[in-house]
């Protein structure tokens, strides 16, 4: 029964409800219980002194999924493009292009 609370528990994801730009903050604020704005705060003093905020909020729209969503935005993107003949190719050339390299090394 513990198990089935601990599986049933509060998980990260981006919001639909009291989003501003795409639920980042929102989500974040719902998972870690705190106010929204403090976190959208924070984000514009990391923007402000460096620019690291806006490098942040991208990150976190990529990485956490949306409400309601299986996977995140970079989980669909990869499962796409592993999916591509034209990934598929280029990876195997890279293989091919390591592996030649190796083998004309012993020779030498």
């Amino acid at each position: 029964m513990d198990m089935e609370k601990q599986n049933t528990g509060k998980q990260l994801r981006r919001t639909r409800e009291g989003r501003i730009i795409a639920g980042v903050c929102s989500g974040a604020a719902r998972f870690l219980g705190v106010d929204a704005n403090i976190l959208r705060l924070g984000l514009a003093v990391f923007t402000l002194f460096g620019g690291a905020g806006i490098a942040i909020y991208i990150l976190a729209w990529l990485l956490i999924p949306e409400e309601g969503a299986p996977t995140s935005i970079a989980e669909d993107l990869v499962k796409k493009a592993s999916a591509s003949p034209t990934v598929q190719d280029a990876v195997q050339k890279t293989k091919d292009a390591v592996g030649g390299k190796n083998h004309d090394r012993t020779g030498v």
